[in-house]
């Protein structure tokens, strides 16, 4: 029924916020900028006069894997007053990154002020073996995750 995952997308309040985070911070590459508007989307969003900004990246390191879309509704703005999800919520929860250094990279994202639930644990993963995890926020409260497989 279902063929390959086409990208992950999280809706952002502010793009510019947005990208100095996960362009800037994360290092992910911007391949596409769009802004778009008509019949077409509200009917797609069911949002009367939504005008979108989605802006698309993707790791270097993972040039053939599937983008992550940033979503911004210029019109009409969403709710400012609490982050888009919550772990305990219903929904999208998280998007996970693979990463060769876990211990490095947490230790680099605390240091520029990013908020992490924990330092890295370990786990054994059915499929994956032992990986290192840690769950940290972007500046919208989105869940973000940071994979390292361990050997043995």
């Amino acid at each position: 029924m279902l063929g390959a995952m086409a990208h992950t997308g999280i809706t952002v309040r502010d793009m510019d916020r947005a990208l100095r985070f996960y362009r800037d911070l994360l290092g992910l590459k911007v391949l596409g900028d769009i802004t778009f508007s008509g019949a077409e989307v509200d009917a797609l969003t069911q949002v009367q006069g939504a005008r979108l900004r989605a802006v698309y990246l993707r790791s270097e390191e993972d040039p053939k894997g599937p983008p992550l879309e940033l979503l911004q509704f210029i019109a009409p703005q969403g709710d400012t007053g609490t982050p888009y999800a919550r772990l305990t919520n219903p929904g999208i929860t998280e998007v996970a990154f693979w990463v060769t250094d876990i211990e490095q990279t947490y230790h680099a994202l605390r240091a520029r002020g990013v908020e992490c639930y924990s330092p890295p644990q370990l786990f054994v993963l059915a499929g994956y073996g032992k990986v290192k995890a840690v769950y940290f926020r972007d500046p919208d409260g989105t869940t973000l995750e940071l994979l390292q497989r361990v050997a043995g």
